[in-house]
């Protein structure tokens, strides 16, 4: 995993690394009792699809977790001790390298203990004692408003218009016309992730201005 411009090279049970001049070692199992209080953080957009120490990618809608030492692969209980939420992760990359803090956490799982606002939160780490972690949460659909209009009979021209004009560039997305109060909206989507969203949405743009 990349943190800012520290290269991470993923370290087996029992092995050391460096990272900026500091040698780590990893556990070969962790001790039933292990405990550990600090500050934690979290990571989300900035790294979200790139590859974690364990060689996955990392998912910042998952509940996972990077540590320093901690084999990977393990699973932890997490508690935000200022608010007394808890979670259970997956420790799958190393981290955090900067500052004090003792873990660095996925996007959904800072969400779960309440402190995405804040940045960080002062937690202790212990084990999950045979509990896993949650798996991630589905992504939320992603819709894109193109035009409203006052009258449907227009939403539809222009709906249709916008379908032959995407379907030129070989782009068929979904398109619908959704009322709201006296406007009727023309609507793309559902998309499954942002990109194809503004692929979509920029060829819509592009379309020549047709009186309706």
């Amino acid at each position: 995993m990349t943190f800012g411009a520290l290269s991470v090279t993923p370290a087996l049970a029992g092995k050391t690394y460096k990272v900026a001049g500091k040698t780590y070692k990893t556990m070969r199992t962790m001790p039933a009792s292990f405990t550990q209080s600090g500050n934690a953080s979290w990571y989300g957009p900035v790294f979200h699809g790139r590859k974690t120490a364990n060689g996955e990618r990392f998912n910042m809608n998952a509940m996972t977790a990077a540590h320093r030492t901690l084999p990977l692969g393990s699973t932890i209980k997490v508690t935000n001790t200022r608010n007394g939420k808890s979670i259970i992760v997956r420790v799958n990359d190393r981290g955090p390298f900067h500052g004090n803090r003792v873990l660095d956490l996925s996007k959904a799982a800072a969400a779960k203990l309440g402190f995405l606002g804040q940045g960080t939160a002062h937690v202790k780490i212990e084990p999950a004692n045979g509990a896993k972690a949650a798996p991630a949460a589905a992504p939320a659909a992603i819709f894109v408003d193109l035009k409203s209009f006052g009258t449907e009979y227009e939403a539809r021209e222009y709906l249709n218009q916008t379908a032959q004009h995407l379907a030129g560039a070989n782009i068929r997305p979904k398109i619908s016309v959704e009322k709201n109060n006296y406007e009727y909206t023309v609507r793309m989507g559902p998309f499954n992730n942002q990109e194809r969203a503004d692929e979509a949405k920029t060829h819509a743009r592009t379309m020549p201005q047709v009186a309706i």
